[in-house]
């Protein structure tokens, strides 16, 4: 049975459950790459933050087929942080809400639009051998991310957007390690234009062996099966995957992950395909004040495929921050993607590739209250000229934490 947008509505709500147990995407979305458990080094009490913000887009309808629309937007916007820390648990929880008005809008949007997102990371040691970690997000947005890769590549509907991972470590040997896990990955459109084609429910179980040669190198084979259900479009399907890959840990400032193979993907509605697939992320900390992460993935995606029978998708990005000063902050990150979705024969085929840039300063001008100002560019290509648009965004913000 398909599932309904109800069953992703509550699956939702059981992300939110699941990042309070004690458990941990690639087949499971990009969030999951290089990821396992909290990375959260000290304890932080709860942080609320309140603001405000404003600024202009150059084009704010990027619906398929739509005319550039620019306009002025302004809002409010909230956070929350709070991170627990002990000698074996670690956990890390960030919320972030932003609303914003604008003149003009596009596709199924409102005047009045959402974005907002929670994480929570979550690792718990109950022994020497025996260890478990949870990773999870739930998003309400309109804005397309090229790094999540789940949603529309336009900005043109409300979607919801649920993540989680759950996984179990278990040492057998001093050199050979268990891992065992099941992640759960749905999305869910405001409007019935996009939810017909768009809605849908994965879910990825995974069994990986790991061989430590040092300290610092692991060897990892993995198996992984996935089942994705949509509720309407007739591209329910499932996969197989056959992975091998390494672990290098540079000392105690890189990581590096690297994980390929291939995917055996079979259809309901259309033959069964092999292809490649491939993930890598780097996590690189320059110094105290500088942060350098790297992420990217090679394979079939769900996202989008409707009137065709396949996307395979080549995406990588790299984001970087750095503390100028005790006061003054900037971050930065450019991601890229390119896009081969096939049909039933070779004049169906199409080819896409998109570009995303952000740049962002932050000063405090008090110690509880912060002002900031960001750019951000996304450029797509597409062989339909329908999806081809450019769009500029400028935004400056206030807020206030206590």
């Amino acid at each position: 049975m398909q599932p309904s947008r109800f069953s992703i509505l509550t699956l939702a709500g059981a992300a939110i459950a699941l990042a309070g147990l004690p458990l941990s995407t690639s087949a499971q979305g990009m969030l999951g790459i290089g990821r396992e458990g909290s990375r959260v080094t000290q304890s932080i009490p709860v942080k609320v933050g309140v603001g405000a913000w404003a600024g202009y887009d150059s084009n704010a309808n990027t619906a398929s087929g739509g005319e550039a629309k620019e306009t002025a937007f302004y809002g409010g916007r909230a956070s929350l942080r709070y991170a627990y820390v002990t000698s074996q648990t670690r956990f890390d929880l960030r919320f972030q809400f932003t609303g914003l008005r604008q003149d003009a809008g596009g596709g199924s949007l409102d005047d009045m639009i959402y974005n907002s997102r929670l994480k929570a990371d979550f690792g718990h040691r109950f022994n020497q051998r025996v260890s478990a970690v949870n990773n999870a997000m739930v998003a309400w947005e309109v804005e397309p991310d090229f790094m999540v890769a789940a949603s529309s590549a336009l900005r043109d509907d409300q979607y919801l957007y649920l993540w989680d991972r759950a996984a179990v470590w278990l040492s057998l040997t001093n050199r050979l390690t268990s891992v065992t896990s099941y992640a759960v990955e749905a999305i869910g459109f405001e409007s019935n234009r996009l939810s017909q084609t768009e809605d849908r429910v994965t879910h990825t179980f995974g069994q990986q062996m790991r061989y430590a040669w040092s300290e610092q190198t692991s060897a990892k084979a993995e198996y992984r099966y996935g089942m994705t259900n949509y509720d309407s479009a007739p591209l329910d399907s499932k996969s197989h995957y056959l992975l091998a890959g390494v672990d290098q840990q540079f000392g105690q400032s890189a990581l590096l992950t690297l994980l390929g193979g291939a995917e055996y993907r079979d259809y309901d509605a259309f033959d069964a395909i092999w292809k490649p697939y491939a993930e890598a992320s780097l996590v690189y900390q320059v110094d105290d004040a500088t942060t350098l992460r790297w992420l990217a993935r090679a394979g079939l995606e769900n996202a989008e495929v409707a009137g065709f029978e396949n996307r395979y998708s080549i995406r990588t990005g790299v984001t970087a921050s750095h503390a100028l000063s005790d006061r003054l902050s900037a971050s930065a990150g450019v991601a890229y993607v390119y896009s081969e979705l096939e049909g039933e024969g070779s004049d169906r085929n199409v080819n896409e590739r998109g570009v995303q840039a952000h740049a962002d300063i932050t000063y405090a001008l008090l110690p509880n209250l912060d002002l900031s100002t960001g750019y951000q560019y996304t450029s797509y290509d597409s062989g339909n000229d329908d999806r081809d648009y450019d769009r500029h965004r400028l935004s400056v913000a206030a807020t206030t934490t206590f």
